[in-house]
């Protein structure tokens, strides 16, 4: 039989064991959006600015043409 003490030690183990698994398992096996950034917005530097359909290299590519037109 156990105590109260070992029922709830190994009751926390096994919820911190399936709280681990179920992060890891996220992590490995969720998508990759289309629309994630290799540069951190570093939208100067970057070889797919044109093609870019995040809001921030819109933003960056607007205001490029808006410096140009001047």
């Amino acid at each position: 039989m156990q105590s109260r003490r070992e029922f709830i030690n190994k009751s926390l183990r096994i919820a911190g064991m399936a709280v681990l698994m179920g992060g890891s398992g996220y992590l490995l096996f969720r998508e990759e959006s289309e629309e994630a950034c290799d540069f951190d917005f570093v939208c100067k530097n970057c070889k797919k600015n044109k093609e870019c359909k995040l809001p921030e290299a819109k933003t960056f590519n607007g205001n490029n043409k808006l410096k140009s037109n001047c």
